[in-house]
């Protein structure tokens, strides 16, 4: 088994280093610190074949780095986040790119308070460190993968833990967080409080997750910031990796009203953003790592089928349908409707469209995926577990 994104690096370029965060967000205006600690324990994000990235927020300006221990907890290599000969320091938000060699990490991030960052004097204050953790990262070798896919959480915390344990899977390789997690998000802390330190808790500093950017995470004044709290191969949204069998495909869908809608006041171009994934998509579904792998499944916050017509509906289909029609996928999966579906294929597309419900008790579900060899089945399911609808292929 691989998850490997490392071949865009010769065939689109997408992998790209944690960059450095700027200093002037280390606390916010609205944040009631008491004393230093952890805004988000640490979450897992960006597994490639090679590395995973570590990342986390602190509430205070700090130096931060991982610890990778031994059985015995004995200290065998120290990550810090550099660039530029520099190490990040005196900031809140930390990306540790790690090697984990095909193996399972024992480690724990530690930090140190920066009290004073002088030019020519530099004092740390109080020193905090995590839990130790062992991760359960997607190795190769393993003869299944299983995936989970949440949506349409809406700030409804309680969701995930629900969800995540109603899930059958024996282990879950990979999470998929398919959209709209939040209402509008409008500064940091809504990302902490309300995502981050959450999953951390539930499975996030052991598997990692994607983050699929929903319609409602494009909303409020920290739009704009968001992306930085993750680690998206290449900085990008959209991302292409192979999971066991599995091609995966993500996609971001943007906004569902038109560029000129009066609520964006000018400040958006998610039609040229959407035609710039088009020609992307158009080189991936076409790569030598997509026509190895038995299987393909794509995933976008929006479905462009068994929808509304709303602009960015109608032009999601527009960008998207015709490549994924001609190239023989699986599934889209997707979430934005708040009314799950099921849609076999049919004269209109010929692969399976899968449609998540909503935040609402009763409404919520989730998807789980389940590659053997050639094998693949796709289930939704409800929130209590039962099953709605499923699909199998070999």
């Amino acid at each position: 088994m691989k998850l490997n994104r490392r071949f865009f690096l010769k065939s689109v370029g997408l992998i790209g280093g944690a960059s450095l965060v700027k200093n002037v967000d280390a606390v916010l205006p609205d944040e009631q610190v008491t004393s230093f600690g952890f805004s988000a324990t640490p979450y897992l994000q960006n597994f490639t074949k090679d590395t995973v990235t570590i990342c986390c927020v602190l509430n205070r300006p700090c130096l931060a780095w991982v610890e990778i221990l031994d059985g015995g907890d004995n200290i065998k290599q120290v990550y810090y986040q550099v660039e530029d000969g520099m190490r990040n320091a005196n900031a809140t938000l930390f990306k540790f790119k790690v090697p984990h060699e095909d193996q399972n990490l024992r480690y724990r991030v530690k930090a140190k308070e920066v009290t004073k960052f002088d030019p020519y004097k530099i004092e740390y204050g109080e020193s905090i460190g995590s839990e130790i953790i062992s991760t359960a990262l997607p190795l190769n070798g393993a003869s299944e993968n299983r995936v989970l896919i949440l949506n349409d959480i809406h700030e409804n915390v309680a969701s995930y833990s629900l969800l995540y344990n109603k899930s059958v899977l024996a282990r879950k390789d990979l999470v998929i967080l398919n959209g709209d997690m939040f209402h509008y998000v409008t500064k940091q802390s809504d990302l902490t409080d309300k995502l981050l330190q959450p999953v951390s808790t539930l499975f996030a500093a052991q598997t990692p997750f994607v983050m699929v950017r929903g319609n409602h995470e494009t909303r409020g004044s920290f739009a704009r910031d968001y992306k930085r709290y993750f680690d998206y191969p290449d900085h990008k949204y959209y991302q292409a990796f192979t999971l066991g069998d599995v091609f995966w495909i993500i996609l971001d869908g943007g906004e569902d009203k038109p560029d000129t809608h009066e609520v964006y006041a000018g400040t958006v171009d998610y039609d040229q953003y959407r035609l710039e994934q088009r020609e992307w998509l158009q080189e991936v579904i076409r790569s030598k790592e997509r026509k190895k792998a038995k299987h393909t499944i794509v995933v976008n916050h929006i479905p462009f089928l068994h929808s509304d017509e709303w602009h960015g509906t109608a032009h999601n289909r527009a960008c998207f349908h015709d490549i994924l029609q001609k190239n023989k996928i699986d599934a889209l999966i997707s979430g934005h409707t708040h009314k799950f579906a099921f849609h076999p294929p049919d004269a209109e597309h010929n692969y399976y469209v899968v449609i998540g419900g909503g935040p609402r008790e009763g409404g919520r579900t989730f998807v789980e995926v389940v590659s053997s060899g050639k094998k693949l089945s796709v289930e939704l399911k409800k929130e209590d577990g039962s099953l709605i609808n499923s699909f199998a292929k070999k």
